[in-house]
């Protein structure tokens, strides 16, 4: 029995949990609060003192990439490949300022200055925009359409497809997914791995009003 332990949001252990999902391996999605994760945190629970983890039978796994190496691997995402292996690596690991581009703004206890700044991440220079830039270059540059240039989907997709358009449903304070209109490249990229067979059965169950909307087919449409 494999045990994920993060918050109910998406946040960096979307992808962790589509490649579970999609490994077949008996696992248990755990979510936690603010006060259980403080109490695991003090309790020496979480090696790095952050989650996401994997609690497995030969111990826990902190960081979410690692994480999602780990589970890929059970899900057949990583690439046997040694060097479309490490270009899915590659690009996973070049995601992180994306990833962290609003890291200091959640520490903001004011909302109006909260959207403020955000949209300043996403704004004609801001490094949300730099990120957003770079990433659609990534993909349409893609010989095969898939992130990292791989023969088929791998882990690189989960996390570009999770953390990128996770950003935009509404979740967070300033920003809507009015920001992506203006990356044609991505939206046609989600539209690939939004109806990739297995990611479209994953979430077939989820809803337009759910937090999760931004991972169904045809979300961007409009925008």
């Amino acid at each position: 029995m494999l045990r994920l332990v993060y918050f109910p949001s998406p946040g960096r252990a979307e992808a962790i949990r589509v490649a579970l999902s999609l490994s077949g391996s008996e696992w248990e999605d755990s979510t936690i609060d603010g006060e259980r994760f403080q109490a695991m945190k003090e309790g020496g629970e979480l090696p790095w003192g952050m989650v996401p983890v994997l609690q497995t039978p030969d111990g826990t796994i902190a960081e979410s990439s690692a994480i999602l190496r780990f589970v890929g691997r059970l899900a057949g995402l990583v690439p046997e490949d040694p060097y479309q292996c490490a270009k899915a690596d590659e690009f996973i690991d070049g995601m992180e300022p994306l990833s962290k581009s609003l890291d200091s703004t959640f520490r903001i206890a004011s909302v109006d200055e909260r959207i403020r700044l955000r949209k300043e991440v996403f704004g004609p220079s801001g490094k949300g925009t730099r990120n957003l830039i770079r990433l659609e270059g990534k993909v349409t540059e893609s010989e095969t359409g898939w992130a990292a240039g791989t023969d088929e989907m791998s882990i690189a997709d989960l996390k570009l497809f999770t953390g990128l358009f996770g950003l935009f449903s509404g979740n967070y304070d300033g920003i809507d997914a009015s920001v992506i209109s203006e990356y044609p490249g991505l939206i046609a990229y989600h539209g690939k791995v939004s109806t990739e067979p297995r990611i479209k059965s994953h979430y077939a169950d989820v809803k337009a009003e759910d937090i999760r909307w931004t991972f169904l087919p045809g979300a961007f449409e409009g925008q």
